[in-house]
């Protein structure tokens, strides 16, 4: 993502995410440079095993290919479902649990009178 106030160092993967995340929640995201944000990504991505690092040129690890991923999907890399940026996981699964939520609440309801 190359920020500013972070331009003495590189940033990990997970550090991108999260201010990708921030930005936003605080409706600004759409004036970072998504291309950059995109290279970085990609540059940890370890094209002979698969998977996402912490940092360019080390070893993928579970956590940081799945924050690649969330990484790549907000800023509209094609094929990735949409993330949701306050929970971190995505649109779909924050669906299905206010469908739970709301089946919860339905048979909440109906258990007191049971009581």
């Amino acid at each position: 993502m190359v920020f500013a106030i972070f331009s003495f160092s590189p940033l990990p993967c997970s550090l991108s995410l999260s201010l990708s995340l921030l930005f936003q929640l605080l409706d600004v995201f759409q004036y970072t440079n998504f291309e950059k944000n995109r290279s970085f990504i990609l540059s940890t991505q370890d094209r002979l095993v698969g998977g996402f690092a912490k940092w360019p040129d080390s070893h993928p690890d579970p956590l940081h290919a799945y924050l690649g991923l969330c990484g790549l999907s907000l800023i509209g890399e094609p094929d990735l479902r949409k993330v949701h940026p306050a929970l971190n996981i995505t649109q779909r699964a924050f669906q299905h649990l206010q469908q739970l939520q709301q089946t919860w609440r339905d048979n909440t309801g109906s258990c007191i009178g049971h009581l």
